[in-house]
């Protein structure tokens, strides 16, 4: 059995209340009442660890530079303010 870490995306950080089970994609949340959860406790008490999770690949939106956005909003203005 392999199990993967959970990326949590709210949080940018590993999940601390799941892991995913990569047989059947399984997510397993952190609880002791849980089997799953129990077996995969056994897992790491094995000497076994998961596999690391992904986080998303880090893209920054295109900016604008600051002119070319009041230009804009100067053309739109001029424009809204002809046409009444």
């Amino acid at each position: 059995m392999i199990y993967t870490q959970v990326w949590d995306h709210m949080q940018g950080q590993v999940s601390d209340t799941m892991i995913q089970r990569d047989e059947d994609g399984a997510f397993i949340p952190f609880d002791e009442a849980n089997a799953d959860y129990v077996e995969y406790l056994w897992w790491l008490d094995d000497g076994n660890e998961p596999n690391p999770a992904t986080p998303p690949a880090v893209t920054l939106p295109e900016t604008v530079p600051v002119e070319d956005r009041v230009a804009d909003l100067e053309t739109r203005v001029d424009q809204l303010e002809g046409g009444q």
